[in-house]
């Protein structure tokens, strides 16, 4: 990368900082739970037209179930070398009612609101810096992947394998979720998948007909023990028993318990071996009469940390370096993200590219807006640079 372009990236950015903040401050407002699937296609219909505009050739794929497509976005006219990936998703997590209890505003240098952190700003980071290295002189190919229902795990979806499809052949990926105050990276998620269990025992009156009964809690409750003590710190498996409802009246031998499991793995091939274990805990039976149910809701699988996901690192790390900003860090997460299909499409991938701030799906959400700009010229730099990163393969 030439000196000339660090210029052309740094003026273009500091030149388009406010139109950042504004495109941002647009795009959280558009309402986009996908807990709540009647805002999906105006929010669908409203990136659409917004990547049109910004002259991407798009499409949608739909991934049924319902769910809201991914939106798939490639800049027109560049044609040098395998393309750039950048991916997300431009669904949020909290409901209309919950985001009106954290405005968009600007305070103090953050911006607060429902996807500001994750991940809308990320998205504005990427087409910001695109832009930058188009003036700069960029010929490589870029490619946008934006699922529209990350934050329902894809619940009966096909997107997973839509980022597969779509992600293959890229030279390499920055996935723009959650960024982090600290400046670090993300070169390992965990995979995790829910699972509800539920018990069915034999509703009966708790004082005259006490030995009719049988009692789906007491059934559930040796399966908990079970299932937590099928937690395995060493391989990186864990599982959580998040709700348990149950029950009707003290006064009744309970008929019903239901729990939800969030199993967590560090290994794809993890994933089978917890699946069978706690599987066997369901087949076995403690309070004879009791029947028990178990339902996978969704999977989300693992971002391995490969050598190419560590070298796009290191290449990342050159880039910030070069172009004298903040050092890059590096760290593992435990929740799951769609970088992971990315990887598994043997496209080297990174996680938390995104905006930097705290307390993403909460009312509290905010991100520093100085981390705007800051990315920007980052992942334009490593556009700019990506002939360096294939050099180095």
């Amino acid at each position: 990368m030439e000196a000339k372009q660090i210029q052309i990236v740094e003026q273009y950015i500091d030149l388009h900082k406010a139109e950042m903040i504004s495109r941002l401050q647009e795009f959280v407002e558009l309402p986009s739970c996908s807990r709540e699937p009647e805002v999906m296609p105006a929010a669908t219909a409203w990136v659409v037209d917004f990547l049109k505009k910004e002259g991407y050739a798009v499409k949608t794929r739909e991934v049924g179930h319902g769910n809201a497509p991914v939106v798939i976005a490639d800049l027109q006219g560049q044609d040098e070398g395998a393309p750039v990936i950048f991916a997300g998703h431009y669904d949020t997590a909290l409901s209309r009612a919950i985001s009106a209890q954290n405005p968009v505003r600007i305070e103090d240098g953050k911006m607060y609101g429902t996807g500001t952190l994750d991940m809308k700003g990320g998205i504005v980071i990427a087409l910001f810096a695109i832009r930058a290295a188009l003036q700069a002189g960029l010929k490589r190919p870029v490619r946008l992947i934006l699922a529209g229902d990350e934050e329902i795990n894809h619940l009966g979806s096909r997107a997973p394998e839509v980022f597969k499809e779509e992600a293959k052949g890229g030279l390499f990926a920055f996935n723009m979720e959650t960024g982090l105050l600290s400046n670090k990276i993300c070169v390992f998620r965990k995979g995790g998948t829910r699972c509800r269990i539920t018990v069915t025992g034999v509703e009966a009156h708790a004082g005259n007909d006490f030995t009719k009964g049988r009692s789906a809690i007491v059934e559930m409750a040796y399966k908990i023990i079970d299932i937590h003590n099928l937690t395995d710190l060493v391989a990186g498996t864990t599982m959580n028993i998040g709700t348990i409802n149950g029950g009707t009246i003290f006064n009744a031998v309970p008929a019903k318990c239901e729990i939800i499991v969030d199993m967590r793995f560090e290994k794809n091939e993890e994933l089978e071996k917890a699946k069978k274990n706690l599987e066997a805990v369901c087949q076995k039976t403690y309070i004879e009469g009791t029947t028990t149910e178990m339902e996978y809701i969704d999977v989300m699988h693992v971002l391995e940390t490969t050598e190419g996901g560590l070298r796009l690192w290191d290449f990342l790390r050159d880039t910030a370096a070069e172009m004298n900003l903040a050092e890059v860090g590096q760290i593992r997460l435990g929740g799951s993200s769609d970088a992971a299909y990315i990887t598994m499409a043997g496209v080297p991938c990174l996680c938390s590219c995104g905006t930097m701030g705290e307390w993403n799906h909460t009312v509290r959400e905010y991100i520093r807006i100085d981390s705007l700009p800051e990315r920007a010229e980052l992942y334009a730099g490593a556009l700019l640079n990506a002939d360096a990163f294939t050099a180095a393969e």
